[in-house]
């Protein structure tokens, strides 16, 4: 029998690599297989701040690789900002972006306030794109920030721009929690990575190495657990139809997903952290907000949140 340490090191993290999948291929998705999701159109939220033209400068290259509109909103948080002002920097912003990507951009009429009044306001964009860095006025120091208090409520996708860079993403890194809807997170995943491959990274938050130490058993239990959870993977991956090709798979045993995210960083280039937030069941979002907090919080590189059912709550009436 191997040691513990032995245990522990075989454990700390695991890269699979995908044996022959001998059941029958999923059917063929409806939609466009080179366009995982439908992206229709994309609003920006910005402000005074430099940060607000890198989040234009990204959304800008997403809505030409996926031919979708641009809004550009307003946000005055900030109360010392008069609307005019803001409206004119952007529409500067806004100019000289649209010259450089060839894409039309829409500037909003009213500037957005509250974080209440720009989850209706963004509600029906297909994505939004934030700067980490936009301003919240004196709040900011005792709350949140808007990027993180967005990302708790609104019910479409969130990118929180931080890089100063419009390249393409090389290494994309997606928190897969089978338990919430992975096929969709990962299908947002492979739409934002443009023909980059996705890391799925899946996390045994009750197995930690220090639990192998009982021995024989204790690794028997490890061992049938994570071909279970390789076997969910598979399944995941397999649903992507063509896009499978483009997915590796990886499982860590922790307790802390959102260390495991941060500590894998890309050797060099950008990159894109892609996380889940729980939309129905309370005490789950609670434990995946706390995720998104820290991701958000502690990631110097771009962070995508999506809005996810839970498997573990009853459907409501009339839900898909």
């Amino acid at each position: 029998m191997p040691s513990a340490d032995t245990a522990e090191r075989r454990a700390s993290a695991l890269d699979f690599t995908r044996l022959p999948n001998l059941r029958p291929p999923a059917p063929a998705a409806a939609t466009d297989p080179s366009r995982p999701v439908a992206l229709r159109s994309i609003a920006v939220l910005g402000d005074l701040s430099d940060a607000s033209e890198v989040a234009l400068q990204r959304a800008a290259a997403l809505a030409g690789a996926h031919d979708a509109s641009l809004r550009l909103v307003a946000w005055a948080g900030r109360g010392d900002v008069s609307a005019g002002l803001l409206r004119a920097r952007l529409s500067r912003i806004g100019r000289r972006v649209a010259r450089q990507h060839q894409r039309p951009i829409l500037l909003a009429e009213t500037p957005l306030r509250r974080v209440g009044d720009a989850r209706e306001a963004l509600r029906h964009a297909d994505l939004v794109v934030v700067p980490k860095a936009l301003h919240a006025g004196l709040a900011s120091f005792w709350r949140p920030g808007v990027a993180s208090r967005l990302a708790s409520v609104l019910p479409v996708p969130l990118l929180v721009v931080n890089e100063p860079c419009g390249l393409a993403y090389q290494q994309v890194l997606a928190a897969v929690d089978l338990q919430a809807e992975p096929e969709r997170l990962v299908r947002w995943a492979l739409a934002l990575a443009g023909d980059r491959e996705v890391a799925l990274l899946h996390v045994l938050r009750q197995w930690r190495p220090s639990k192998l130490r009982g021995g024989h058993d204790g690794l028997r239990t490890l061992e049938l657990d994570l071909r279970r959870r390789v076997t969910q993977l598979e399944q995941v991956v397999d649903a992507q139809g063509p896009q499978a090709e483009r997915l590796r798979m990886m499982l860590a045993l922790g307790d802390d997903v959102a260390a495991e995210l941060l500590a894998r960083r890309p050797g060099a280039g950008s990159q894109l952290i892609v996380i889940g937030r729980s939309t129905e069941a309370p005490w789950l979002d609670a434990l995946l907000g706390s995720v998104t907090r820290s991701v958000l919080r502690a990631s110097p590189y771009d962070v995508l949140v999506v809005p996810v059912g839970s498997a573990l709550m009853p459907a409501t009436p009339g839900q898909a």
